[in-house]
């Protein structure tokens, strides 16, 4: 109801004065709070008055000298539509005052059986019902926008007529023509990829007789085209006061484009399992065929020396002494060239030297033996914060990628470049080589190697290099 403390500004559409004076008369009769009363005699100056003022409430008297009948109301409705308007008629006009209130207006008032006690209730229910009416309109616009932001495709399926109804996304997302969309709930269930329909009926049946509130899940629906779409459906089941289920809305979401992608996901880390298993392997045989090399061609000659020293020494008595301590000599440079190649292969003791610390022994083993410089910027101390396992993966790229620039880059300078962005970790190594184009090298054992570690990881890498101009290998692996 009104309430007393908002005094109203009402505007009378109204010709003929006498009517004026009565219908104020008992406006004040009724004891109801206003504040202006704007009166027009024809629907130009009420139109003007309702711009100036925006009455709370309007009278309507339907003849007027520049408007007539239904005409009048439609026009002054047109521009007052959240205003509440009560038709004034006489007798005759009764079936034409009836028709504006399926048009919109709150109420009509034959003006000879008009009194304080009718005008009273007329103008109360007229303001809430406009109240209430203004709502629903508001949150049925509401709806709508939601419906479409969502793109989703809505149904309704009452269960007692087994109807259902569609918005808009059937035929904007599934492509059906409104006139090819059929009420009846077969022909829903039919749309079901027939591998799913069984699974989904049977889903919505336990719900329902469970007592549940919802339900959701995926599967494919077929479009007007005959292509199968997936789609993440949710139900949401209304109830009767005795808890019996007669309504259930829905809502289906298109995911066809987010089940390739991760279809895509899932191939593209089969084959990355694949690589690394690849890289894996070759690497261990490269390291084999490295060792065997190394075994064969060095260290079992400088051991067979030794071993002939030896008999050499057991049969002339004249020369034992120096035959002997050639094979000591021998003996620890065969030690020397084993414990040289045990570093190459047993991971560093990261925990205790930390990562720098164990790349400068790295980088002095190498530059022994060539004439390679090769140089360190490692000053952020947060990189020791790292796990053991993350400090081996970038110990084992640098010891890769200065291989590598051993091998094949002809560089004779090379910077190694650690530090911590933002949680990341940042690994830049440097070479003056003679450089290649990225577009064409090939990736070899090492290359690969490393690119398989930065996955691991979930890493990023890129490489920067041009015939004559060196290269760059950038690495970012999350901390």
């Amino acid at each position: 109801m009104l309430a007393a403390s908002h005094p109203l500004n009402i505007l009378v559409v109204e010709d003929n004065e006498t009517d004026f004076v009565l219908f104020c008369e008992y406006l004040k009769l009724s004891k109801l709070p206003t504040n202006c009363i704007f009166r027009a005699e024809r629907l130009g100056e009420a139109l003007c008055l309702v711009h100036e003022h925006q009455p709370d409430l309007i009278f309507l008297d339907l003849s007027l000298p520049d408007s007539d009948g239904i005409d009048s109301f439609e026009r002054l409705n047109a521009e007052a539509r959240h205003i509440p308007i009560i038709v004034l008629s006489g007798l005759l006009d009764r079936q034409v005052a009836l028709h504006t209130i399926s048009l919109g207006a709150q109420d009509y008032l034959i003006k000879d059986e008009l009194d304080e006690k009718v005008l009273t209730k007329s103008i109360q229910y007229s303001i809430e019902r406009k109240k209430i009416l203004q709502k629903v309109v508001e949150n049925f616009e509401r709806y709508n926008t939601l419906i479409k932001a969502t793109s989703d495709t809505i149904w309704d399926w009452d269960l007692r007529t087994n109807d259902v109804l569609w918005n808009e996304g059937i035929t904007s997302i599934f492509g059906f023509a409104p006139a090819d969309v059929q009420n009846a709930i077969e022909w829903h269930h039919q749309n079901i990829h027939p591998d799913d329909r069984e699974r989904i009926l049977q889903t919505i049946d336990e719900c329902m007789r469970e007592g549940r509130d919802h339900w959701q899940e995926e599967y494919r629906y077929k479009s007007a085209n005959g292509v199968y779409k997936f789609v993440y459906d949710r139900g949401y089941i209304l109830k009767t006061e005795h808890n019996k289920p007669y309504r259930i809305l829905g809502a289906m979401m298109d995911i066809t484009e987010r089940k390739k992608m991760q279809e895509e996901i899932i191939r593209n880390q089969i084959e990355t399992q694949k690589l690394i298993t690849q890289v894996t392997i070759q690497t261990q045989e490269q390291e084999r065929r490295e060792i065997g090399h190394e075994l064969h061609d060095n260290i079992n000659q400088i051991l067979a020396t030794a071993k002939l020293c030896v008999d050499m020494a057991l049969n002339e008595e004249n020369h034992r002494q120096e035959l002997l301590s050639k094979s000591y000599e021998n003996i620890t440079r065969a030690i020397n060239e084993i414990r040289k190649l045990s570093k190459t292969l047993v991971p560093p003791s990261l925990g205790d030297i930390g990562l720098k610390e164990a790349l400068l022994e790295l980088i002095e083993n190498i530059t022994i033996s060539n004439e390679l410089k090769i140089k360190i910027k490692a000053t952020d101390h947060h990189i020791e914060d790292m796990s053991n396992n993350k400090k081996l993966i970038m110990y084992r790229i640098v010891q890769e990628q200065l291989n590598n620039i051993l091998k094949h880059s002809g560089a004779t300078e090379a910077l190694i470049e650690l530090k911590t962005m933002r949680n990341w970790l940042h690994l830049n190594i440097k070479d003056n080589g003679i450089g290649f184009d990225t577009r064409k090298k090939n990736r070899g054992i090492g290359l690969n190697n490393i690119i398989s570690r930065v996955e691991m990881q979930n890493g990023k890498m890129e490489i920067i290099s041009a015939p004559g101009k060196g290269c760059v290998l950038k690495i970012e692996i999350p901390g």
